[in-house]
Order: structure tokens, then sequence, then C-alpha cells
């Protein structure tokens, strides 16, 4: 794939992250993005502020299947390290660098993100299962949120 092949491709998976749910089951998807080679300039250019904010307050089922994929894409890596996997280590790590400060940036701002406590740090109401402060997400560790499957590489 070109150069300007893939920055399409990056920006239509963006774009489908922003404008319709995602399902986090949707391996197809996953795998894709993860595959599609990228530059950091080319994540930072094509995931604006304003689009990872839109993702964080619209979609925020798609970020935290987003930031689910991408951990596990890297802990797969690290489980194995074959070099052939090095580029979707760098792109999971390029997104995760772009999307992690508009994730926490509510809590700097002094306003309580419930969705980002229980994707971040864990803080569940019980121990199988957190619900969101709207009650309408469901997010029971990494499994759960990745629709009971790891994305395989």
């Amino acid at each position: 794939m070109g150069a300007s092949a893939s920055k399409i491709k990056f920006r239509e998976s963006l774009a489908s992250l922003t404008t319709r749910d995602v399902s986090p089951t949707d391996t197809d998807f996953w795998d894709e993005l993860w595959k599609i080679p990228s530059s950091s300039e080319e994540v930072f250019e094509l995931l604006t502020p304003a689009n990872a904010r839109k993702l964080r307050d619209d979609r925020f089922e798609n970020l935290a299947t987003l930031f689910t994929q991408a951990t596990a894409q890297l802990c797969q890596i690290v489980e194995t390290p074959y070099t052939i996997y090095f580029d979707q280590a760098l792109n999971c790590v390029r997104v995760l660098t772009r999307v992690l400060p508009f994730l926490l940036e509510k809590g700097d701002l002094g306003e309580r993100d419930r969705n980002v406590e229980v994707l971040c740090w864990g803080e569940q109401d019980d121990e199988n299962d957190a619900t969101t402060a709207a009650g309408e997400t469901t997010l029971a560790g990494e499994t759960a949120a990745t629709g009971g499957s790891r994305t395989t590489i």
C-alpha cells in the first residue's frame, strides 16, 4: 500500500470510529487499523484534537475498544516479539500517544469521568462488572471490551 493510499485508509478508519458504532468483535476492522502503515505525523495530523474529543464524548465505546485493542495488541506483541509485528506495535503506541491526553483531560479539568476511571484504572462498582454513570455502557475488563476475543496479528 502506497503512502497516500495508507493515509486515505487510515483517515477512513478514523472517520468510521467517530461517525458510527464499530463493534469490538469486528476483527476485520481492528486488524486492518493496526496494519495500516502510518507515521507519527500522520496519526497526529489525521487524529485531530477535535476528533479525539468527539470520539471521547460521542463514541466512548469506540474509544474504549480502540484503547483496549491497542493495549491487547501490545501485550500480544510482547508475548510473541517477531519483527514482522513491530510496525503494528508502533501504530498502537502512536495512536495511544495521541488519544490518551484527550481521554484523561476531563480529570485534569476537575470533572470526574466515570468511563475513563473504569477503562483506565479499573475502578468498578463490583468485581466483575462496571456501568457508566448513564448506565448505558458495561465494561468488564479487557475481554468484554474486546468482545471476548483477542485480536490476532
